[in-house]
């Protein structure tokens, strides 16, 4: 079996941090999800395979992990606020390696890519072309985020089609790298990416985050101690930013719905942009140290697990299988057959069973679940491990027939499966949401690999490299004629 080669030193500060954790304060549930994370990439993750999941399971190891960081930040028991954390922390790790066992048992069927046949693969396709695509597709995808939900029952599938996006994002990011060319460009579309997720309400700066880091997974062979010392760095740099974003995210919110009670955007891009500017700078020391507890509380997801476990069964019943059959029912009825269809409300579910009096939809917030307590709810923490064996099998023969079937080009198929897969990072997603997107995703890609991929990749292939230095030079020569 073929695995990421780990260096001596890295082997040695890998587990030194393992085992250093359990010095902590609620040292036992500091170690645990580490060595869930650790074990799982060390079985997921294989060299020249797509990075996706493994994003998935840090993104999941965060959300799990946090919950007790807050406590011993905060110098509490790990059951300080609800008596059921701890069981929450422990059900959530092995629900993990439940969700992700049948995802390495498809990853292990693939057939092994090296450096120089993913390089040949990407070198089918024109780099010019995959430009100019994505630069219309980030446009395309700016308009019909924006007017999605003016479409009612389509608005999934609509952002589905999006995803188009980011699977040419990734395809100029693989020829970027591996063939070391067009790097500026590149850096050029990630602060493009990066900037404009600002400007929405949801600020969806955080996405063009993910897809690098599932980019560079993609394409590792070795971890050696100065990725260590990177990736320690760069996680420093992303937790200042988070405490900066959580000092500035309610007002700049509250700025862009102007003040209404609701999740739209009322003022223009400039005064946007003019509004965070003006908000970064009035940054100190004691805003940043202020954030802390709001941006551990708003990272971790085991607060809702726990309490859903101190209310069922003893104030709820088991539900034995209707919460998740009903979030199936709402997400496969078009609304043209039900026009009684509800509106989807996640926080409806979340204040049942975990007894917080929440605000919801008409104050502008929702408030989610997750689908770990959702699996909880229906079957309890034995049953709920089989559900999430089960998701993750659908997950697993997703993801194999997309690496087989997208299309005959392997670097192609691996954009499509990071960008099918990634917006499923989330531990916070509950089962609705989570059934709605799959299937959305599902019907959509399914069209478009047998109607629009066939003669899209066809157009892409006429190969003609971008000589970014030529380019430079015509666009200056065309200025000096222009004066």
């Amino acid at each position: 079996m073929n695995r990421i080669k780990v260096d001596d030193i890295s082997k040695f500060v890998l587990i030194g941090l393992l085992l250093s954790s359990l010095l902590f304060n609620n040292g036992f549930y500091v170690f645990l999800p580490l060595l869930t994370v650790f074990v799982l990439l060390y079985f997921v993750q294989q060299p020249h395979t797509p990075g996706v999941f493994s994003l998935i399971i840090i993104q999941h190891f965060l959300q799990i992990a946090a919950g007790v960081w807050l406590c011993n930040y905060l110098e509490k028991d790990i059951n300080y606020n609800t008596p059921s954390r701890s069981t929450a922390i422990i059900a959530a790790c092995i629900g993990l390696c439940f969700l992700m066992s049948p995802v390495i048992y498809f990853q292990n069927k693939i057939p092994r890519q090296t450096f120089a046949s993913l390089r040949e693969s990407v070198n089918k396709f024109s780099p010019q072309k995959v430009m100019y695509a994505y630069l219309v597709s980030f446009f395309l995808a700016s308009s019909l985020g924006a007017s999605a939900f003016l479409f009612g029952g389509l608005t999934q599938v609509i952002f589905s089609f999006v995803k188009v996006k980011w699977i040419l994002f990734l395809l100029f990011g693989y020829q970027s790298i591996l063939n070391k060319k067009n790097m500026r460009l590149l850096v050029l579309f990630v602060c493009l990416e990066f900037f404009t997720g600002f400007l929405g309400f949801f600020s969806d700066f955080k996405t063009v985050i993910f897809f690098l880091v599932v980019l560079l997974i993609s394409l590792a062979e070795k971890l050696e101690f100065k990725h260590v010392v990177y990736a320690g760095l760069i996680g420093y740099l992303l937790v200042f930013f988070g405490l900066a974003w959580s000092s500035i995210k309610g007002d700049y919110r509250r700025f862009l719905n102007g003040g209404q009670k609701s999740q739209a955007v009322v003022v223009e891009q400039g005064q946007a942009v003019d509004k965070l500017i003006d908000l970064s700078n009035d940054l100190n020391k004691e805003k940043l140290e202020g954030a802390v507890v709001g941006f551990l509380d708003r990272l971790q997801y085991t607060y809702h697990f726990a309490k859903t476990i101190d209310r069922v069964p003893s104030v709820l019943p088991f539900e034995n299988g209707r919460n998740w059959l009903t979030s199936l029912e709402f997400t496969t009825t078009p609304r043209i057959f039900n026009p009684n269809k509800p509106l989807y409300e996640a926080t409806v579910k979340t204040k049942k069973y975990t007894g917080i009096r929440y605000a919801g939809r008409l104050d502008g917030v929702s408030f989610s679940l997750g689908y770990f307590p959702d699996s909880y709810i229906d079957f309890g923490l034995y049953g709920m491990m089989v559900v999430l064996l089960a998701l993750g099998t659908l997950y697993g023969k997703i993801y194999f027939y997309l690496l087989k079937k997208t299309s005959n080009n392997i670097v192609f198929n691996y954009a499509t499966v990071c960008a099918f897969f990634l917006e499923f990072n989330a531990l916070e997603m509950d089962s609705t949401y989570l059934l709605g997107r799959l299937f959305a995703s599902l019907v959509t890609f399914y069209v478009l690999i047998k109607f629009f991929f066939p003669v899209f990749i066809k157009w892409l292939s006429n190969h003609k490299p971008i000589d970014e230095l030529k380019l430079s030079k015509n666009l200056l020569n065309e200025k000096i004629a222009y004066k």
